[in-house]
């Protein structure tokens, strides 16, 4: 009997134990994904963190956990907290776009007493078989479940670019901001530029490469097929930093109410040695194919 409850008692912790980091790694995916969109402060770009949006996600992330039967709950992200004491509490940094790093803070739930007792310890030596292998069973459906339904994610935007208008948004709903031709198909070609070629390094020093400049020069092309120009395609290679000025001012404008979004979209400013600097990199580093959308390519 009593190694009946042994085994019981350890096959219990055992499961409850991988249930939880099982738990721990989906809340870790999903604040992952969502850093961008729940108002964490940016020190790269001196953006403040919104407080209230950050406590509106850990509730709504907390109420998803408990609907699901999970115990566990976020504490924290990035110092902002539901101001709730508890003692037993788990920390671990994420990573978000840019390389910044951010603190989330758990407090994972101890496996309850009733769960290690059971009246009836002579019963496991008969049914220990059949239990477990029924316990696990309902325990994957429900793991399986959750995976299917996923975490609570906030609608995810990204930037949209109408050849149609010329326009920029970011979000359906976002602000439209118009771009002459020249900056705008430049910009396009920064987009795809730093998605094929990651590795590039685009200097206001060096010449502009032909591939960037190919690109630029197709979607201009594609411009005149619209109807917006009857002129020769533009020295893209010419005035540059006029146009990344330009490109620069309508982004601020696109992203005046989410700035906390801007950074992979924007092309970085050289500092200290302004546009002279050797090192300094005008390229797209951070977006890739499912930040933005192309309308009428």
């Amino acid at each position: 009997m009593i190694i009946a409850y042994c085994s019981y008692a350890v096959g219990a912790l055992n499961s409850w134990h991988h249930q939880q980091q099982q738990v721990i790694a989906h809340v870790k995916t999903r604040i992952a994904l969502d850093a961008q969109y729940i108002g964490l402060p940016n020190r790269l770009l001196e953006v403040p963190g919104d407080r209230k949006r950050v406590v509106h996600y850990l509730k709504q992330l907390n109420t998803h956990l408990t609907s699901q039967g999970y115990a566990i709950q976020v504490h924290a992200i990035a110092g902002t907290t539901l101001g709730n004491e508890t003692s037993n509490l788990e920390s671990f940094n994420l990573v978000r776009t840019g390389g910044e790093t951010f603190t989330v803070t758990l407090s994972p739930a101890v496996m309850p007493l009733a769960q290690l007792l059971s009246p009836w310890p002579f019963l496991i030596v008969l049914l220990l078989s059949v239990a477990m292998r029924a316990w696990f069973k309902t325990l994957q459906s429900k793991l399986d479940k959750a995976r299917e339904a996923g975490m609570p994610i906030l609608e995810r935007k990204r930037l949209l670019i109408d050849l149609a208008d010329k326009s920029l948004r970011y979000g359906e709903q976002g602000r439209q901001v118009q771009l002459a031709n020249k900056p705008l198909c430049f910009y396009l070609a920064l987009l795809e530029f730093g998605i094929e070629y990651p590795e590039v390094t685009l200097n206001q020093n060096k010449e502009v490469p032909q591939e960037l400049l190919d690109l630029a020069h197709k979607y201009f092309g594609r411009l005149i097929d619209l109807g917006h120009t009857i002129r020769k395609r533009p020295n893209f290679g010419n005035s540059l930093e006029k146009t990344l000025s330009e490109i620069r001012a309508a982004l601020d404008e696109v992203f005046a109410a989410d700035s906390q979004d801007k950074e992979p979209y924007f092309p970085p400013k050289a500092h200290g040695e302004g546009s002279r600097s050797r090192v300094h990199h005008y390229g797209l580093r951070a977006v890739n194919g499912d930040d933005f959308e192309v309308i009428g390519k």
